[in-house]
């Protein structure tokens, strides 16, 4: 047992009163916000989460791929759809104010701000659980590591305004949810629980696409260390989470959910990001269907060269390392960067330095300077990645691609150089005591 320091007063109280602060900040903070939503254009909730609810509700549930609005289809997966549904039924229900003229309204009016605020509150407790799973993670993975430390690194994110703008300004409740369930799945295929793993990973890429890029590079970390019995194990649980989750609307609804989910993506606008230098050049049509592929064959690259060179391994703490840096390529490479694009990231980037501080050589990397750095990088993006710099376009538009990709591409190059530096250490799982 480590000798206690004056930092090493924090107990499991200290925690509880953190997460109870930060979720009571959470609600206060979503109803003060809602007063913005004017019309369905003001959330991606009216936009599109509601009205596939409703769908659900009205006894099509296969049909929420037919939802539009404008030219935009619901491309979102199906799992926090799912669970929306039962709560606009109990608001209506509970006659909550303002909830039946929202229905009435086709979920496009001022009306709807009370069921907006009463949706979003159910899912912040994920927030909680995603810090909890995080301070778990590091102390797992690193039993040297303090109390003190643990609990910066759960304040870091239960209080992230990068988690928080997902309730107060891009409205996608979902992000927490996915995360948790990404974070817990990779503890478990830590812990050797393939298929607790595979739900747990499968559930994550029913509420969110954007964890298929660094499972991606997980999996071919299984391949390359051989382990094909657990990634067979793994990928078996996850096809068959998402034959459940997501096989019934392509079955009912072949033609509508192929063109959410697969085809429209393709074919959508470049917005703010690298790959507008190309638009209005003849490799402009082209450049529209690059940002994924280019993401997931950077990702599987990543993954082998870390592999190689730093020894990378399904139990070494730098495997959460190359997560980050997986992670980090959806607002590197995406066609359009949305601000909450940057929580994802951020969560891993906490995860992997305070569970290998510790062990550094260098001074500078002892601190948590790269979490710092990127939440104070990313906040500053967010106040112009948002939808200004997506609809005003010309030289407007390429200069917040181009910046936001040269600011992402100097972390990428951080975390790689910080794994240089790291020692090679075989890692042993020892039981940590419970942080909250």
């Amino acid at each position: 047992m480590q000798q206690k320091s004056g930092w090493e007063t924090v107990s499991r109280k200290h925690f509880i009163f953190a997460a109870g602060l930060a979720l009571a900040v959470g609600i206060a903070a979503i109803i003060e916000s809602v007063v913005t939503i004017q019309t369905a254009a003001d959330s991606d909730q009216l936009a599109f989460f509601f009205p596939a609810a409703q769908r659900i509700l009205n006894g099509n549930p296969f049909t929420i791929y037919a939802v539009r609005y404008g030219t935009y289809p619901n491309y979102n997966p199906p799992l926090s759809t799912i669970l929306m549904a039962p709560l606009i039924a109990l608001a209506q229900v509970i006659h909550l104010p303002g909830a039946a003229a929202c229905v009435a309204s086709g979920y496009n009016s001022e009306s709807c701000r009370s069921l907006v605020a009463f949706v979003g509150v159910w899912f912040i407790p994920f927030v909680a659980l995603l810090a909890v799973a995080a301070a778990y993670a590091v102390q797992k993975m690193n039993a040297r590591a303090s109390r003190s430390e643990v609990f910066i690194a759960f304040s870091l994110i239960i209080f992230s305004p990068l988690i928080w703008q997902n309730f107060t300004t891009w409205w996608h409740f979902e992000q927490p949810m996915m995360l948790f369930f990404f974070v817990a799945g990779i503890l478990q295929l830590q812990s050797g629980r393939p298929y607790l793993a595979g739900t747990l990973l499968g559930l994550a890429m029913l509420t969110r696409t954007t964890a298929a890029v660094p499972l991606i590079a997980v999996c071919v970390v299984l391949l390359l260390e051989k382990q094909y019995g657990v990634l067979a194990k793994l990928a078996g649980v996850m096809v068959g989470v998402g034959l459940v989750g997501i096989g019934p609307f392509f079955l009912f609804d072949r033609q509508d959910t192929m063109f959410s989910l697969i085809q429209w993506r393709g074919g959508a606008q470049i917005g703010n990001s690298v790959w507008s230098i190309f638009i209005g050049t003849p490799l402009g049509s082209l450049a529209k269907h690059l940002d994924l592929p280019t993401a997931i064959l950077v990702a599987m690259a990543l993954a082998y060269i870390a592999f190689r060179r730093f020894s990378v391994r399904m139990n070494s703490q730098n495997l959460w390392g190359l997560i980050a840096l997986a992670a980090l390529l959806v607002p590197l490479l995406s066609k359009t960067v949305w601000p909450y694009y940057y929580a994802e990231p951020f969560v891993f980037i906490v995860i992997w330095e305070f569970m290998t501080m510790r062990d550094m050589n260098a001074g500078l990397w002892r601190w948590p300077v790269i979490s710092a750095g990127f939440l104070s990088a990313a906040l500053v993006l967010s106040q112009f990645m948002g939808l200004p710099s997506v609809t005003h376009g010309g030289i407007v538009l390429r200069m917040m691609g181009l910046i936001n990709f040269a600011v992402m591409l100097a972390f990428a190059y951080i975390l790689w150089k910080r794994t240089e530096d790291l020692p090679i250490l075989e890692q042993s799982f020892a039981a940590p005591d419970s942080v909250v």
